[in-house]
C-alpha cells in the first residue's frame, strides 16, 4: 500500500436541463418526520435545502433524491407558531436512506404523546442502521428507545436538563452543538444543522451539488463554534469493531501526523492485512478515506475562515502546502484558492 509522500503529513455550475446517464438511475430517499409542535422554520429551512439539491442532483450524473414530509398518518400538522404543514405521506412500511427529525417546541410529556406513532416505526431504520439526524428535541425519540444509552448526545439548550433526568444513561453534552454516535446525529442549533444538512449533501451527491446549494441558501452562515468533519454516510455499521477504532481515531487525529503502518502494528495487523480488512469493512483504502477526512476538513476552512493555504494544509495534516495544493485539485477539481475564489465571487454583491 502506498504511503503520502515526503513533506505530507503522513498519518460549482450546472446546465439547464437534466443530464442523462446510466449513474442517474439510483436515488436518495429522504423521510422528513412532522408532528404538532414541529417547529416550522426548522423543518422549512431543511425542506428548502432539499428541494434545491434535488434539483441540481437531477442535473448532474450521480444519485438523485426524492424526499417527503411525513405524519404519522399522511395528515397535515399545526407548527409551533400555528401554521399549517401540509405533509407528503405517512409513517408506512417504505424504507428511506436518511431520517430527520426536526426539532419540536414541547416538554418532554408533551413529546412523549407522540410516541405511540413515532417510536414503533423508527424502531426498524434504528435497528437497521439507517442514518438518523435529530434536531433539537427531536433527539427524544432516539433517546426513548435506549438506542444512545452509553452513547453521547445534544439536545435544545432549555431541555437538557429535563433530558438529564428522562433519560439518565445517556451522555448528554450541553456544550456541544453537534454529537455523532454511530448512525445517530444530534444537533443542538440552527447553524449547526445547516452545516450537517451540507455535510450530508456532499456524501450523498458530492461536491458540486453542495457548493450549490451553499451559494444558493446558506452563503451567510456564520459559526460561533469550531467545526470537525462529520462521518454522515461513512460506513460505521460494518461490524468490524477493530476498524471502527481505526476510523474514529483517523476522524479525530487527522491534523496529526498519522503513519499508516504504526496504526497497523498497534492493532497487531501487517500493513497488508490491515489495508485488506479496512478495504472490506468500509470500501476504502486506509490512505484514501486519511485523504477524504482531510480535505473535507480544508473544504471547509476554505470557507468558512480567512486561514492561509498554507495555514490550513498545516491545519489539516499536511506539512507540504504543494503537495496538499496538488491533492486537493487531483480529488476536487480545483485548487484550493480557486474553490474559495469561485464560492466568495458568487455569493458577492
Amino acid at each position: 500500500m502506498h504511503q503520502e509522500p515526503q513533506g505530507a503529513r503522513q498519518p460549482l455550475s450546472f446546465s439547464d436541463s437534466p443530464v442523462q446517464t446510466p449513474g442517474n438511475s439510483e436515488v436518495k430517499r429522504i423521510a422528513l418526520v412532522a408532528c404538532n409542535g414541529v417547529y416550522g422554520g426548522n423543518l422549512m429551512t431543511c425542506r428548502d435545502i432539499l428541494f434545491g439539491t434535488r434539483w441540481r442532483a437531477e442535473r448532474v450524473p450521480g444519485p438523485h433524491l426524492e424526499f417527503e414530509v411525513i405524519s404519522a398518518d399522511g395528515e397535515d400538522v399545526i407548527s409551533y407558531s400555528g401554521a399549517r404543514i401540509s405533509c407528503d405521506g405517512s409513517m408506512d412500511e417504505r424504507d428511506w436512506d436518511v431520517i430527520i427529525l426536526p426539532h419540536v417546541w414541547a416538554e418532554p410529556e408533551q413529546l412523549a404523546q407522540h410516541s405511540a406513532s413515532i417510536t414503533p416505526w423508527l424502531r426498524r431504520f434504528l435497528d437497521n442502521g439507517t442514518l438518523i439526524v435529530t434536531m433539537g428535541c427531536g433527539v427524544f425519540w432516539a433517546a426513548e428507545g435506549g438506542y444512545l444509552d452509553g452513547a453521547e448526545a445534544t439536545t435544545y439548550w432549555r431541555q437538557h436538563d429535563a433530558f438529564v433526568k428522562r433519560f439518565p444513561e445517556v451522555h448528554w453534552q450541553k456544550d456541544k452543538v453537534i454529537t455523532e454516535s454511530g448512525h445517530i446525529c444530534c444537533v443542538a442549533g440552527g447553524n449547526a444543522f445547516a452545516d450537517v444538512m451540507l455535510n450530508l449533501v456532499v456524501r450523498l451527491f458530492g461536491e458540486s451539488v453542495a457548493r450549490g446549494i451553499g451559494r444558493d441558501i446558506l452563503f451567510d452562515i456564520r459559526r460561533s463554534y469550531e467545526f470537525t468533519p462529520l462521518r454522515l454516510g461513512s460506513r460505521h455499521t460494518h461490524g468490524d469493531r477493530m476498524i471502527e477504532q481505526v476510523q474514529a481515531l483517523l476522524e479525530s487525529r487527522y491534523s496529526e501526523e498519522i503513519r499508516l503502518a504504526d496504526v497497523a502494528r498497534d492493532h497487531g495487523m501487517s500493513l497488508r492485512n490491515f489495508a485488506r480488512r479496512f478495504y472490506a469493512a468500509t470500501g476504502e483504502k486506509p490512505l484514501a478515506y486519511l485523504q477524504r477526512i482531510r480535505l473535507e476538513a480544508a473544504r471547509d476552512l476554505l470557507l468558512h475562515s480567512d486561514k492561509s493555504i498554507k495555514h490550513i494544509a498545516l491545519d489539516v495534516g499536511y506539512t507540504d502546502s504543494s503537495y496538499f495544493c496538488r491533492l486537493f485539485r487531483s480529488q476536487l477539481g480545483n485548487t484550493p484558492a480557486a474553490y474559495r475564489r469561485q464560492f466568495t465571487e458568487q455569493t458577492s454583491p
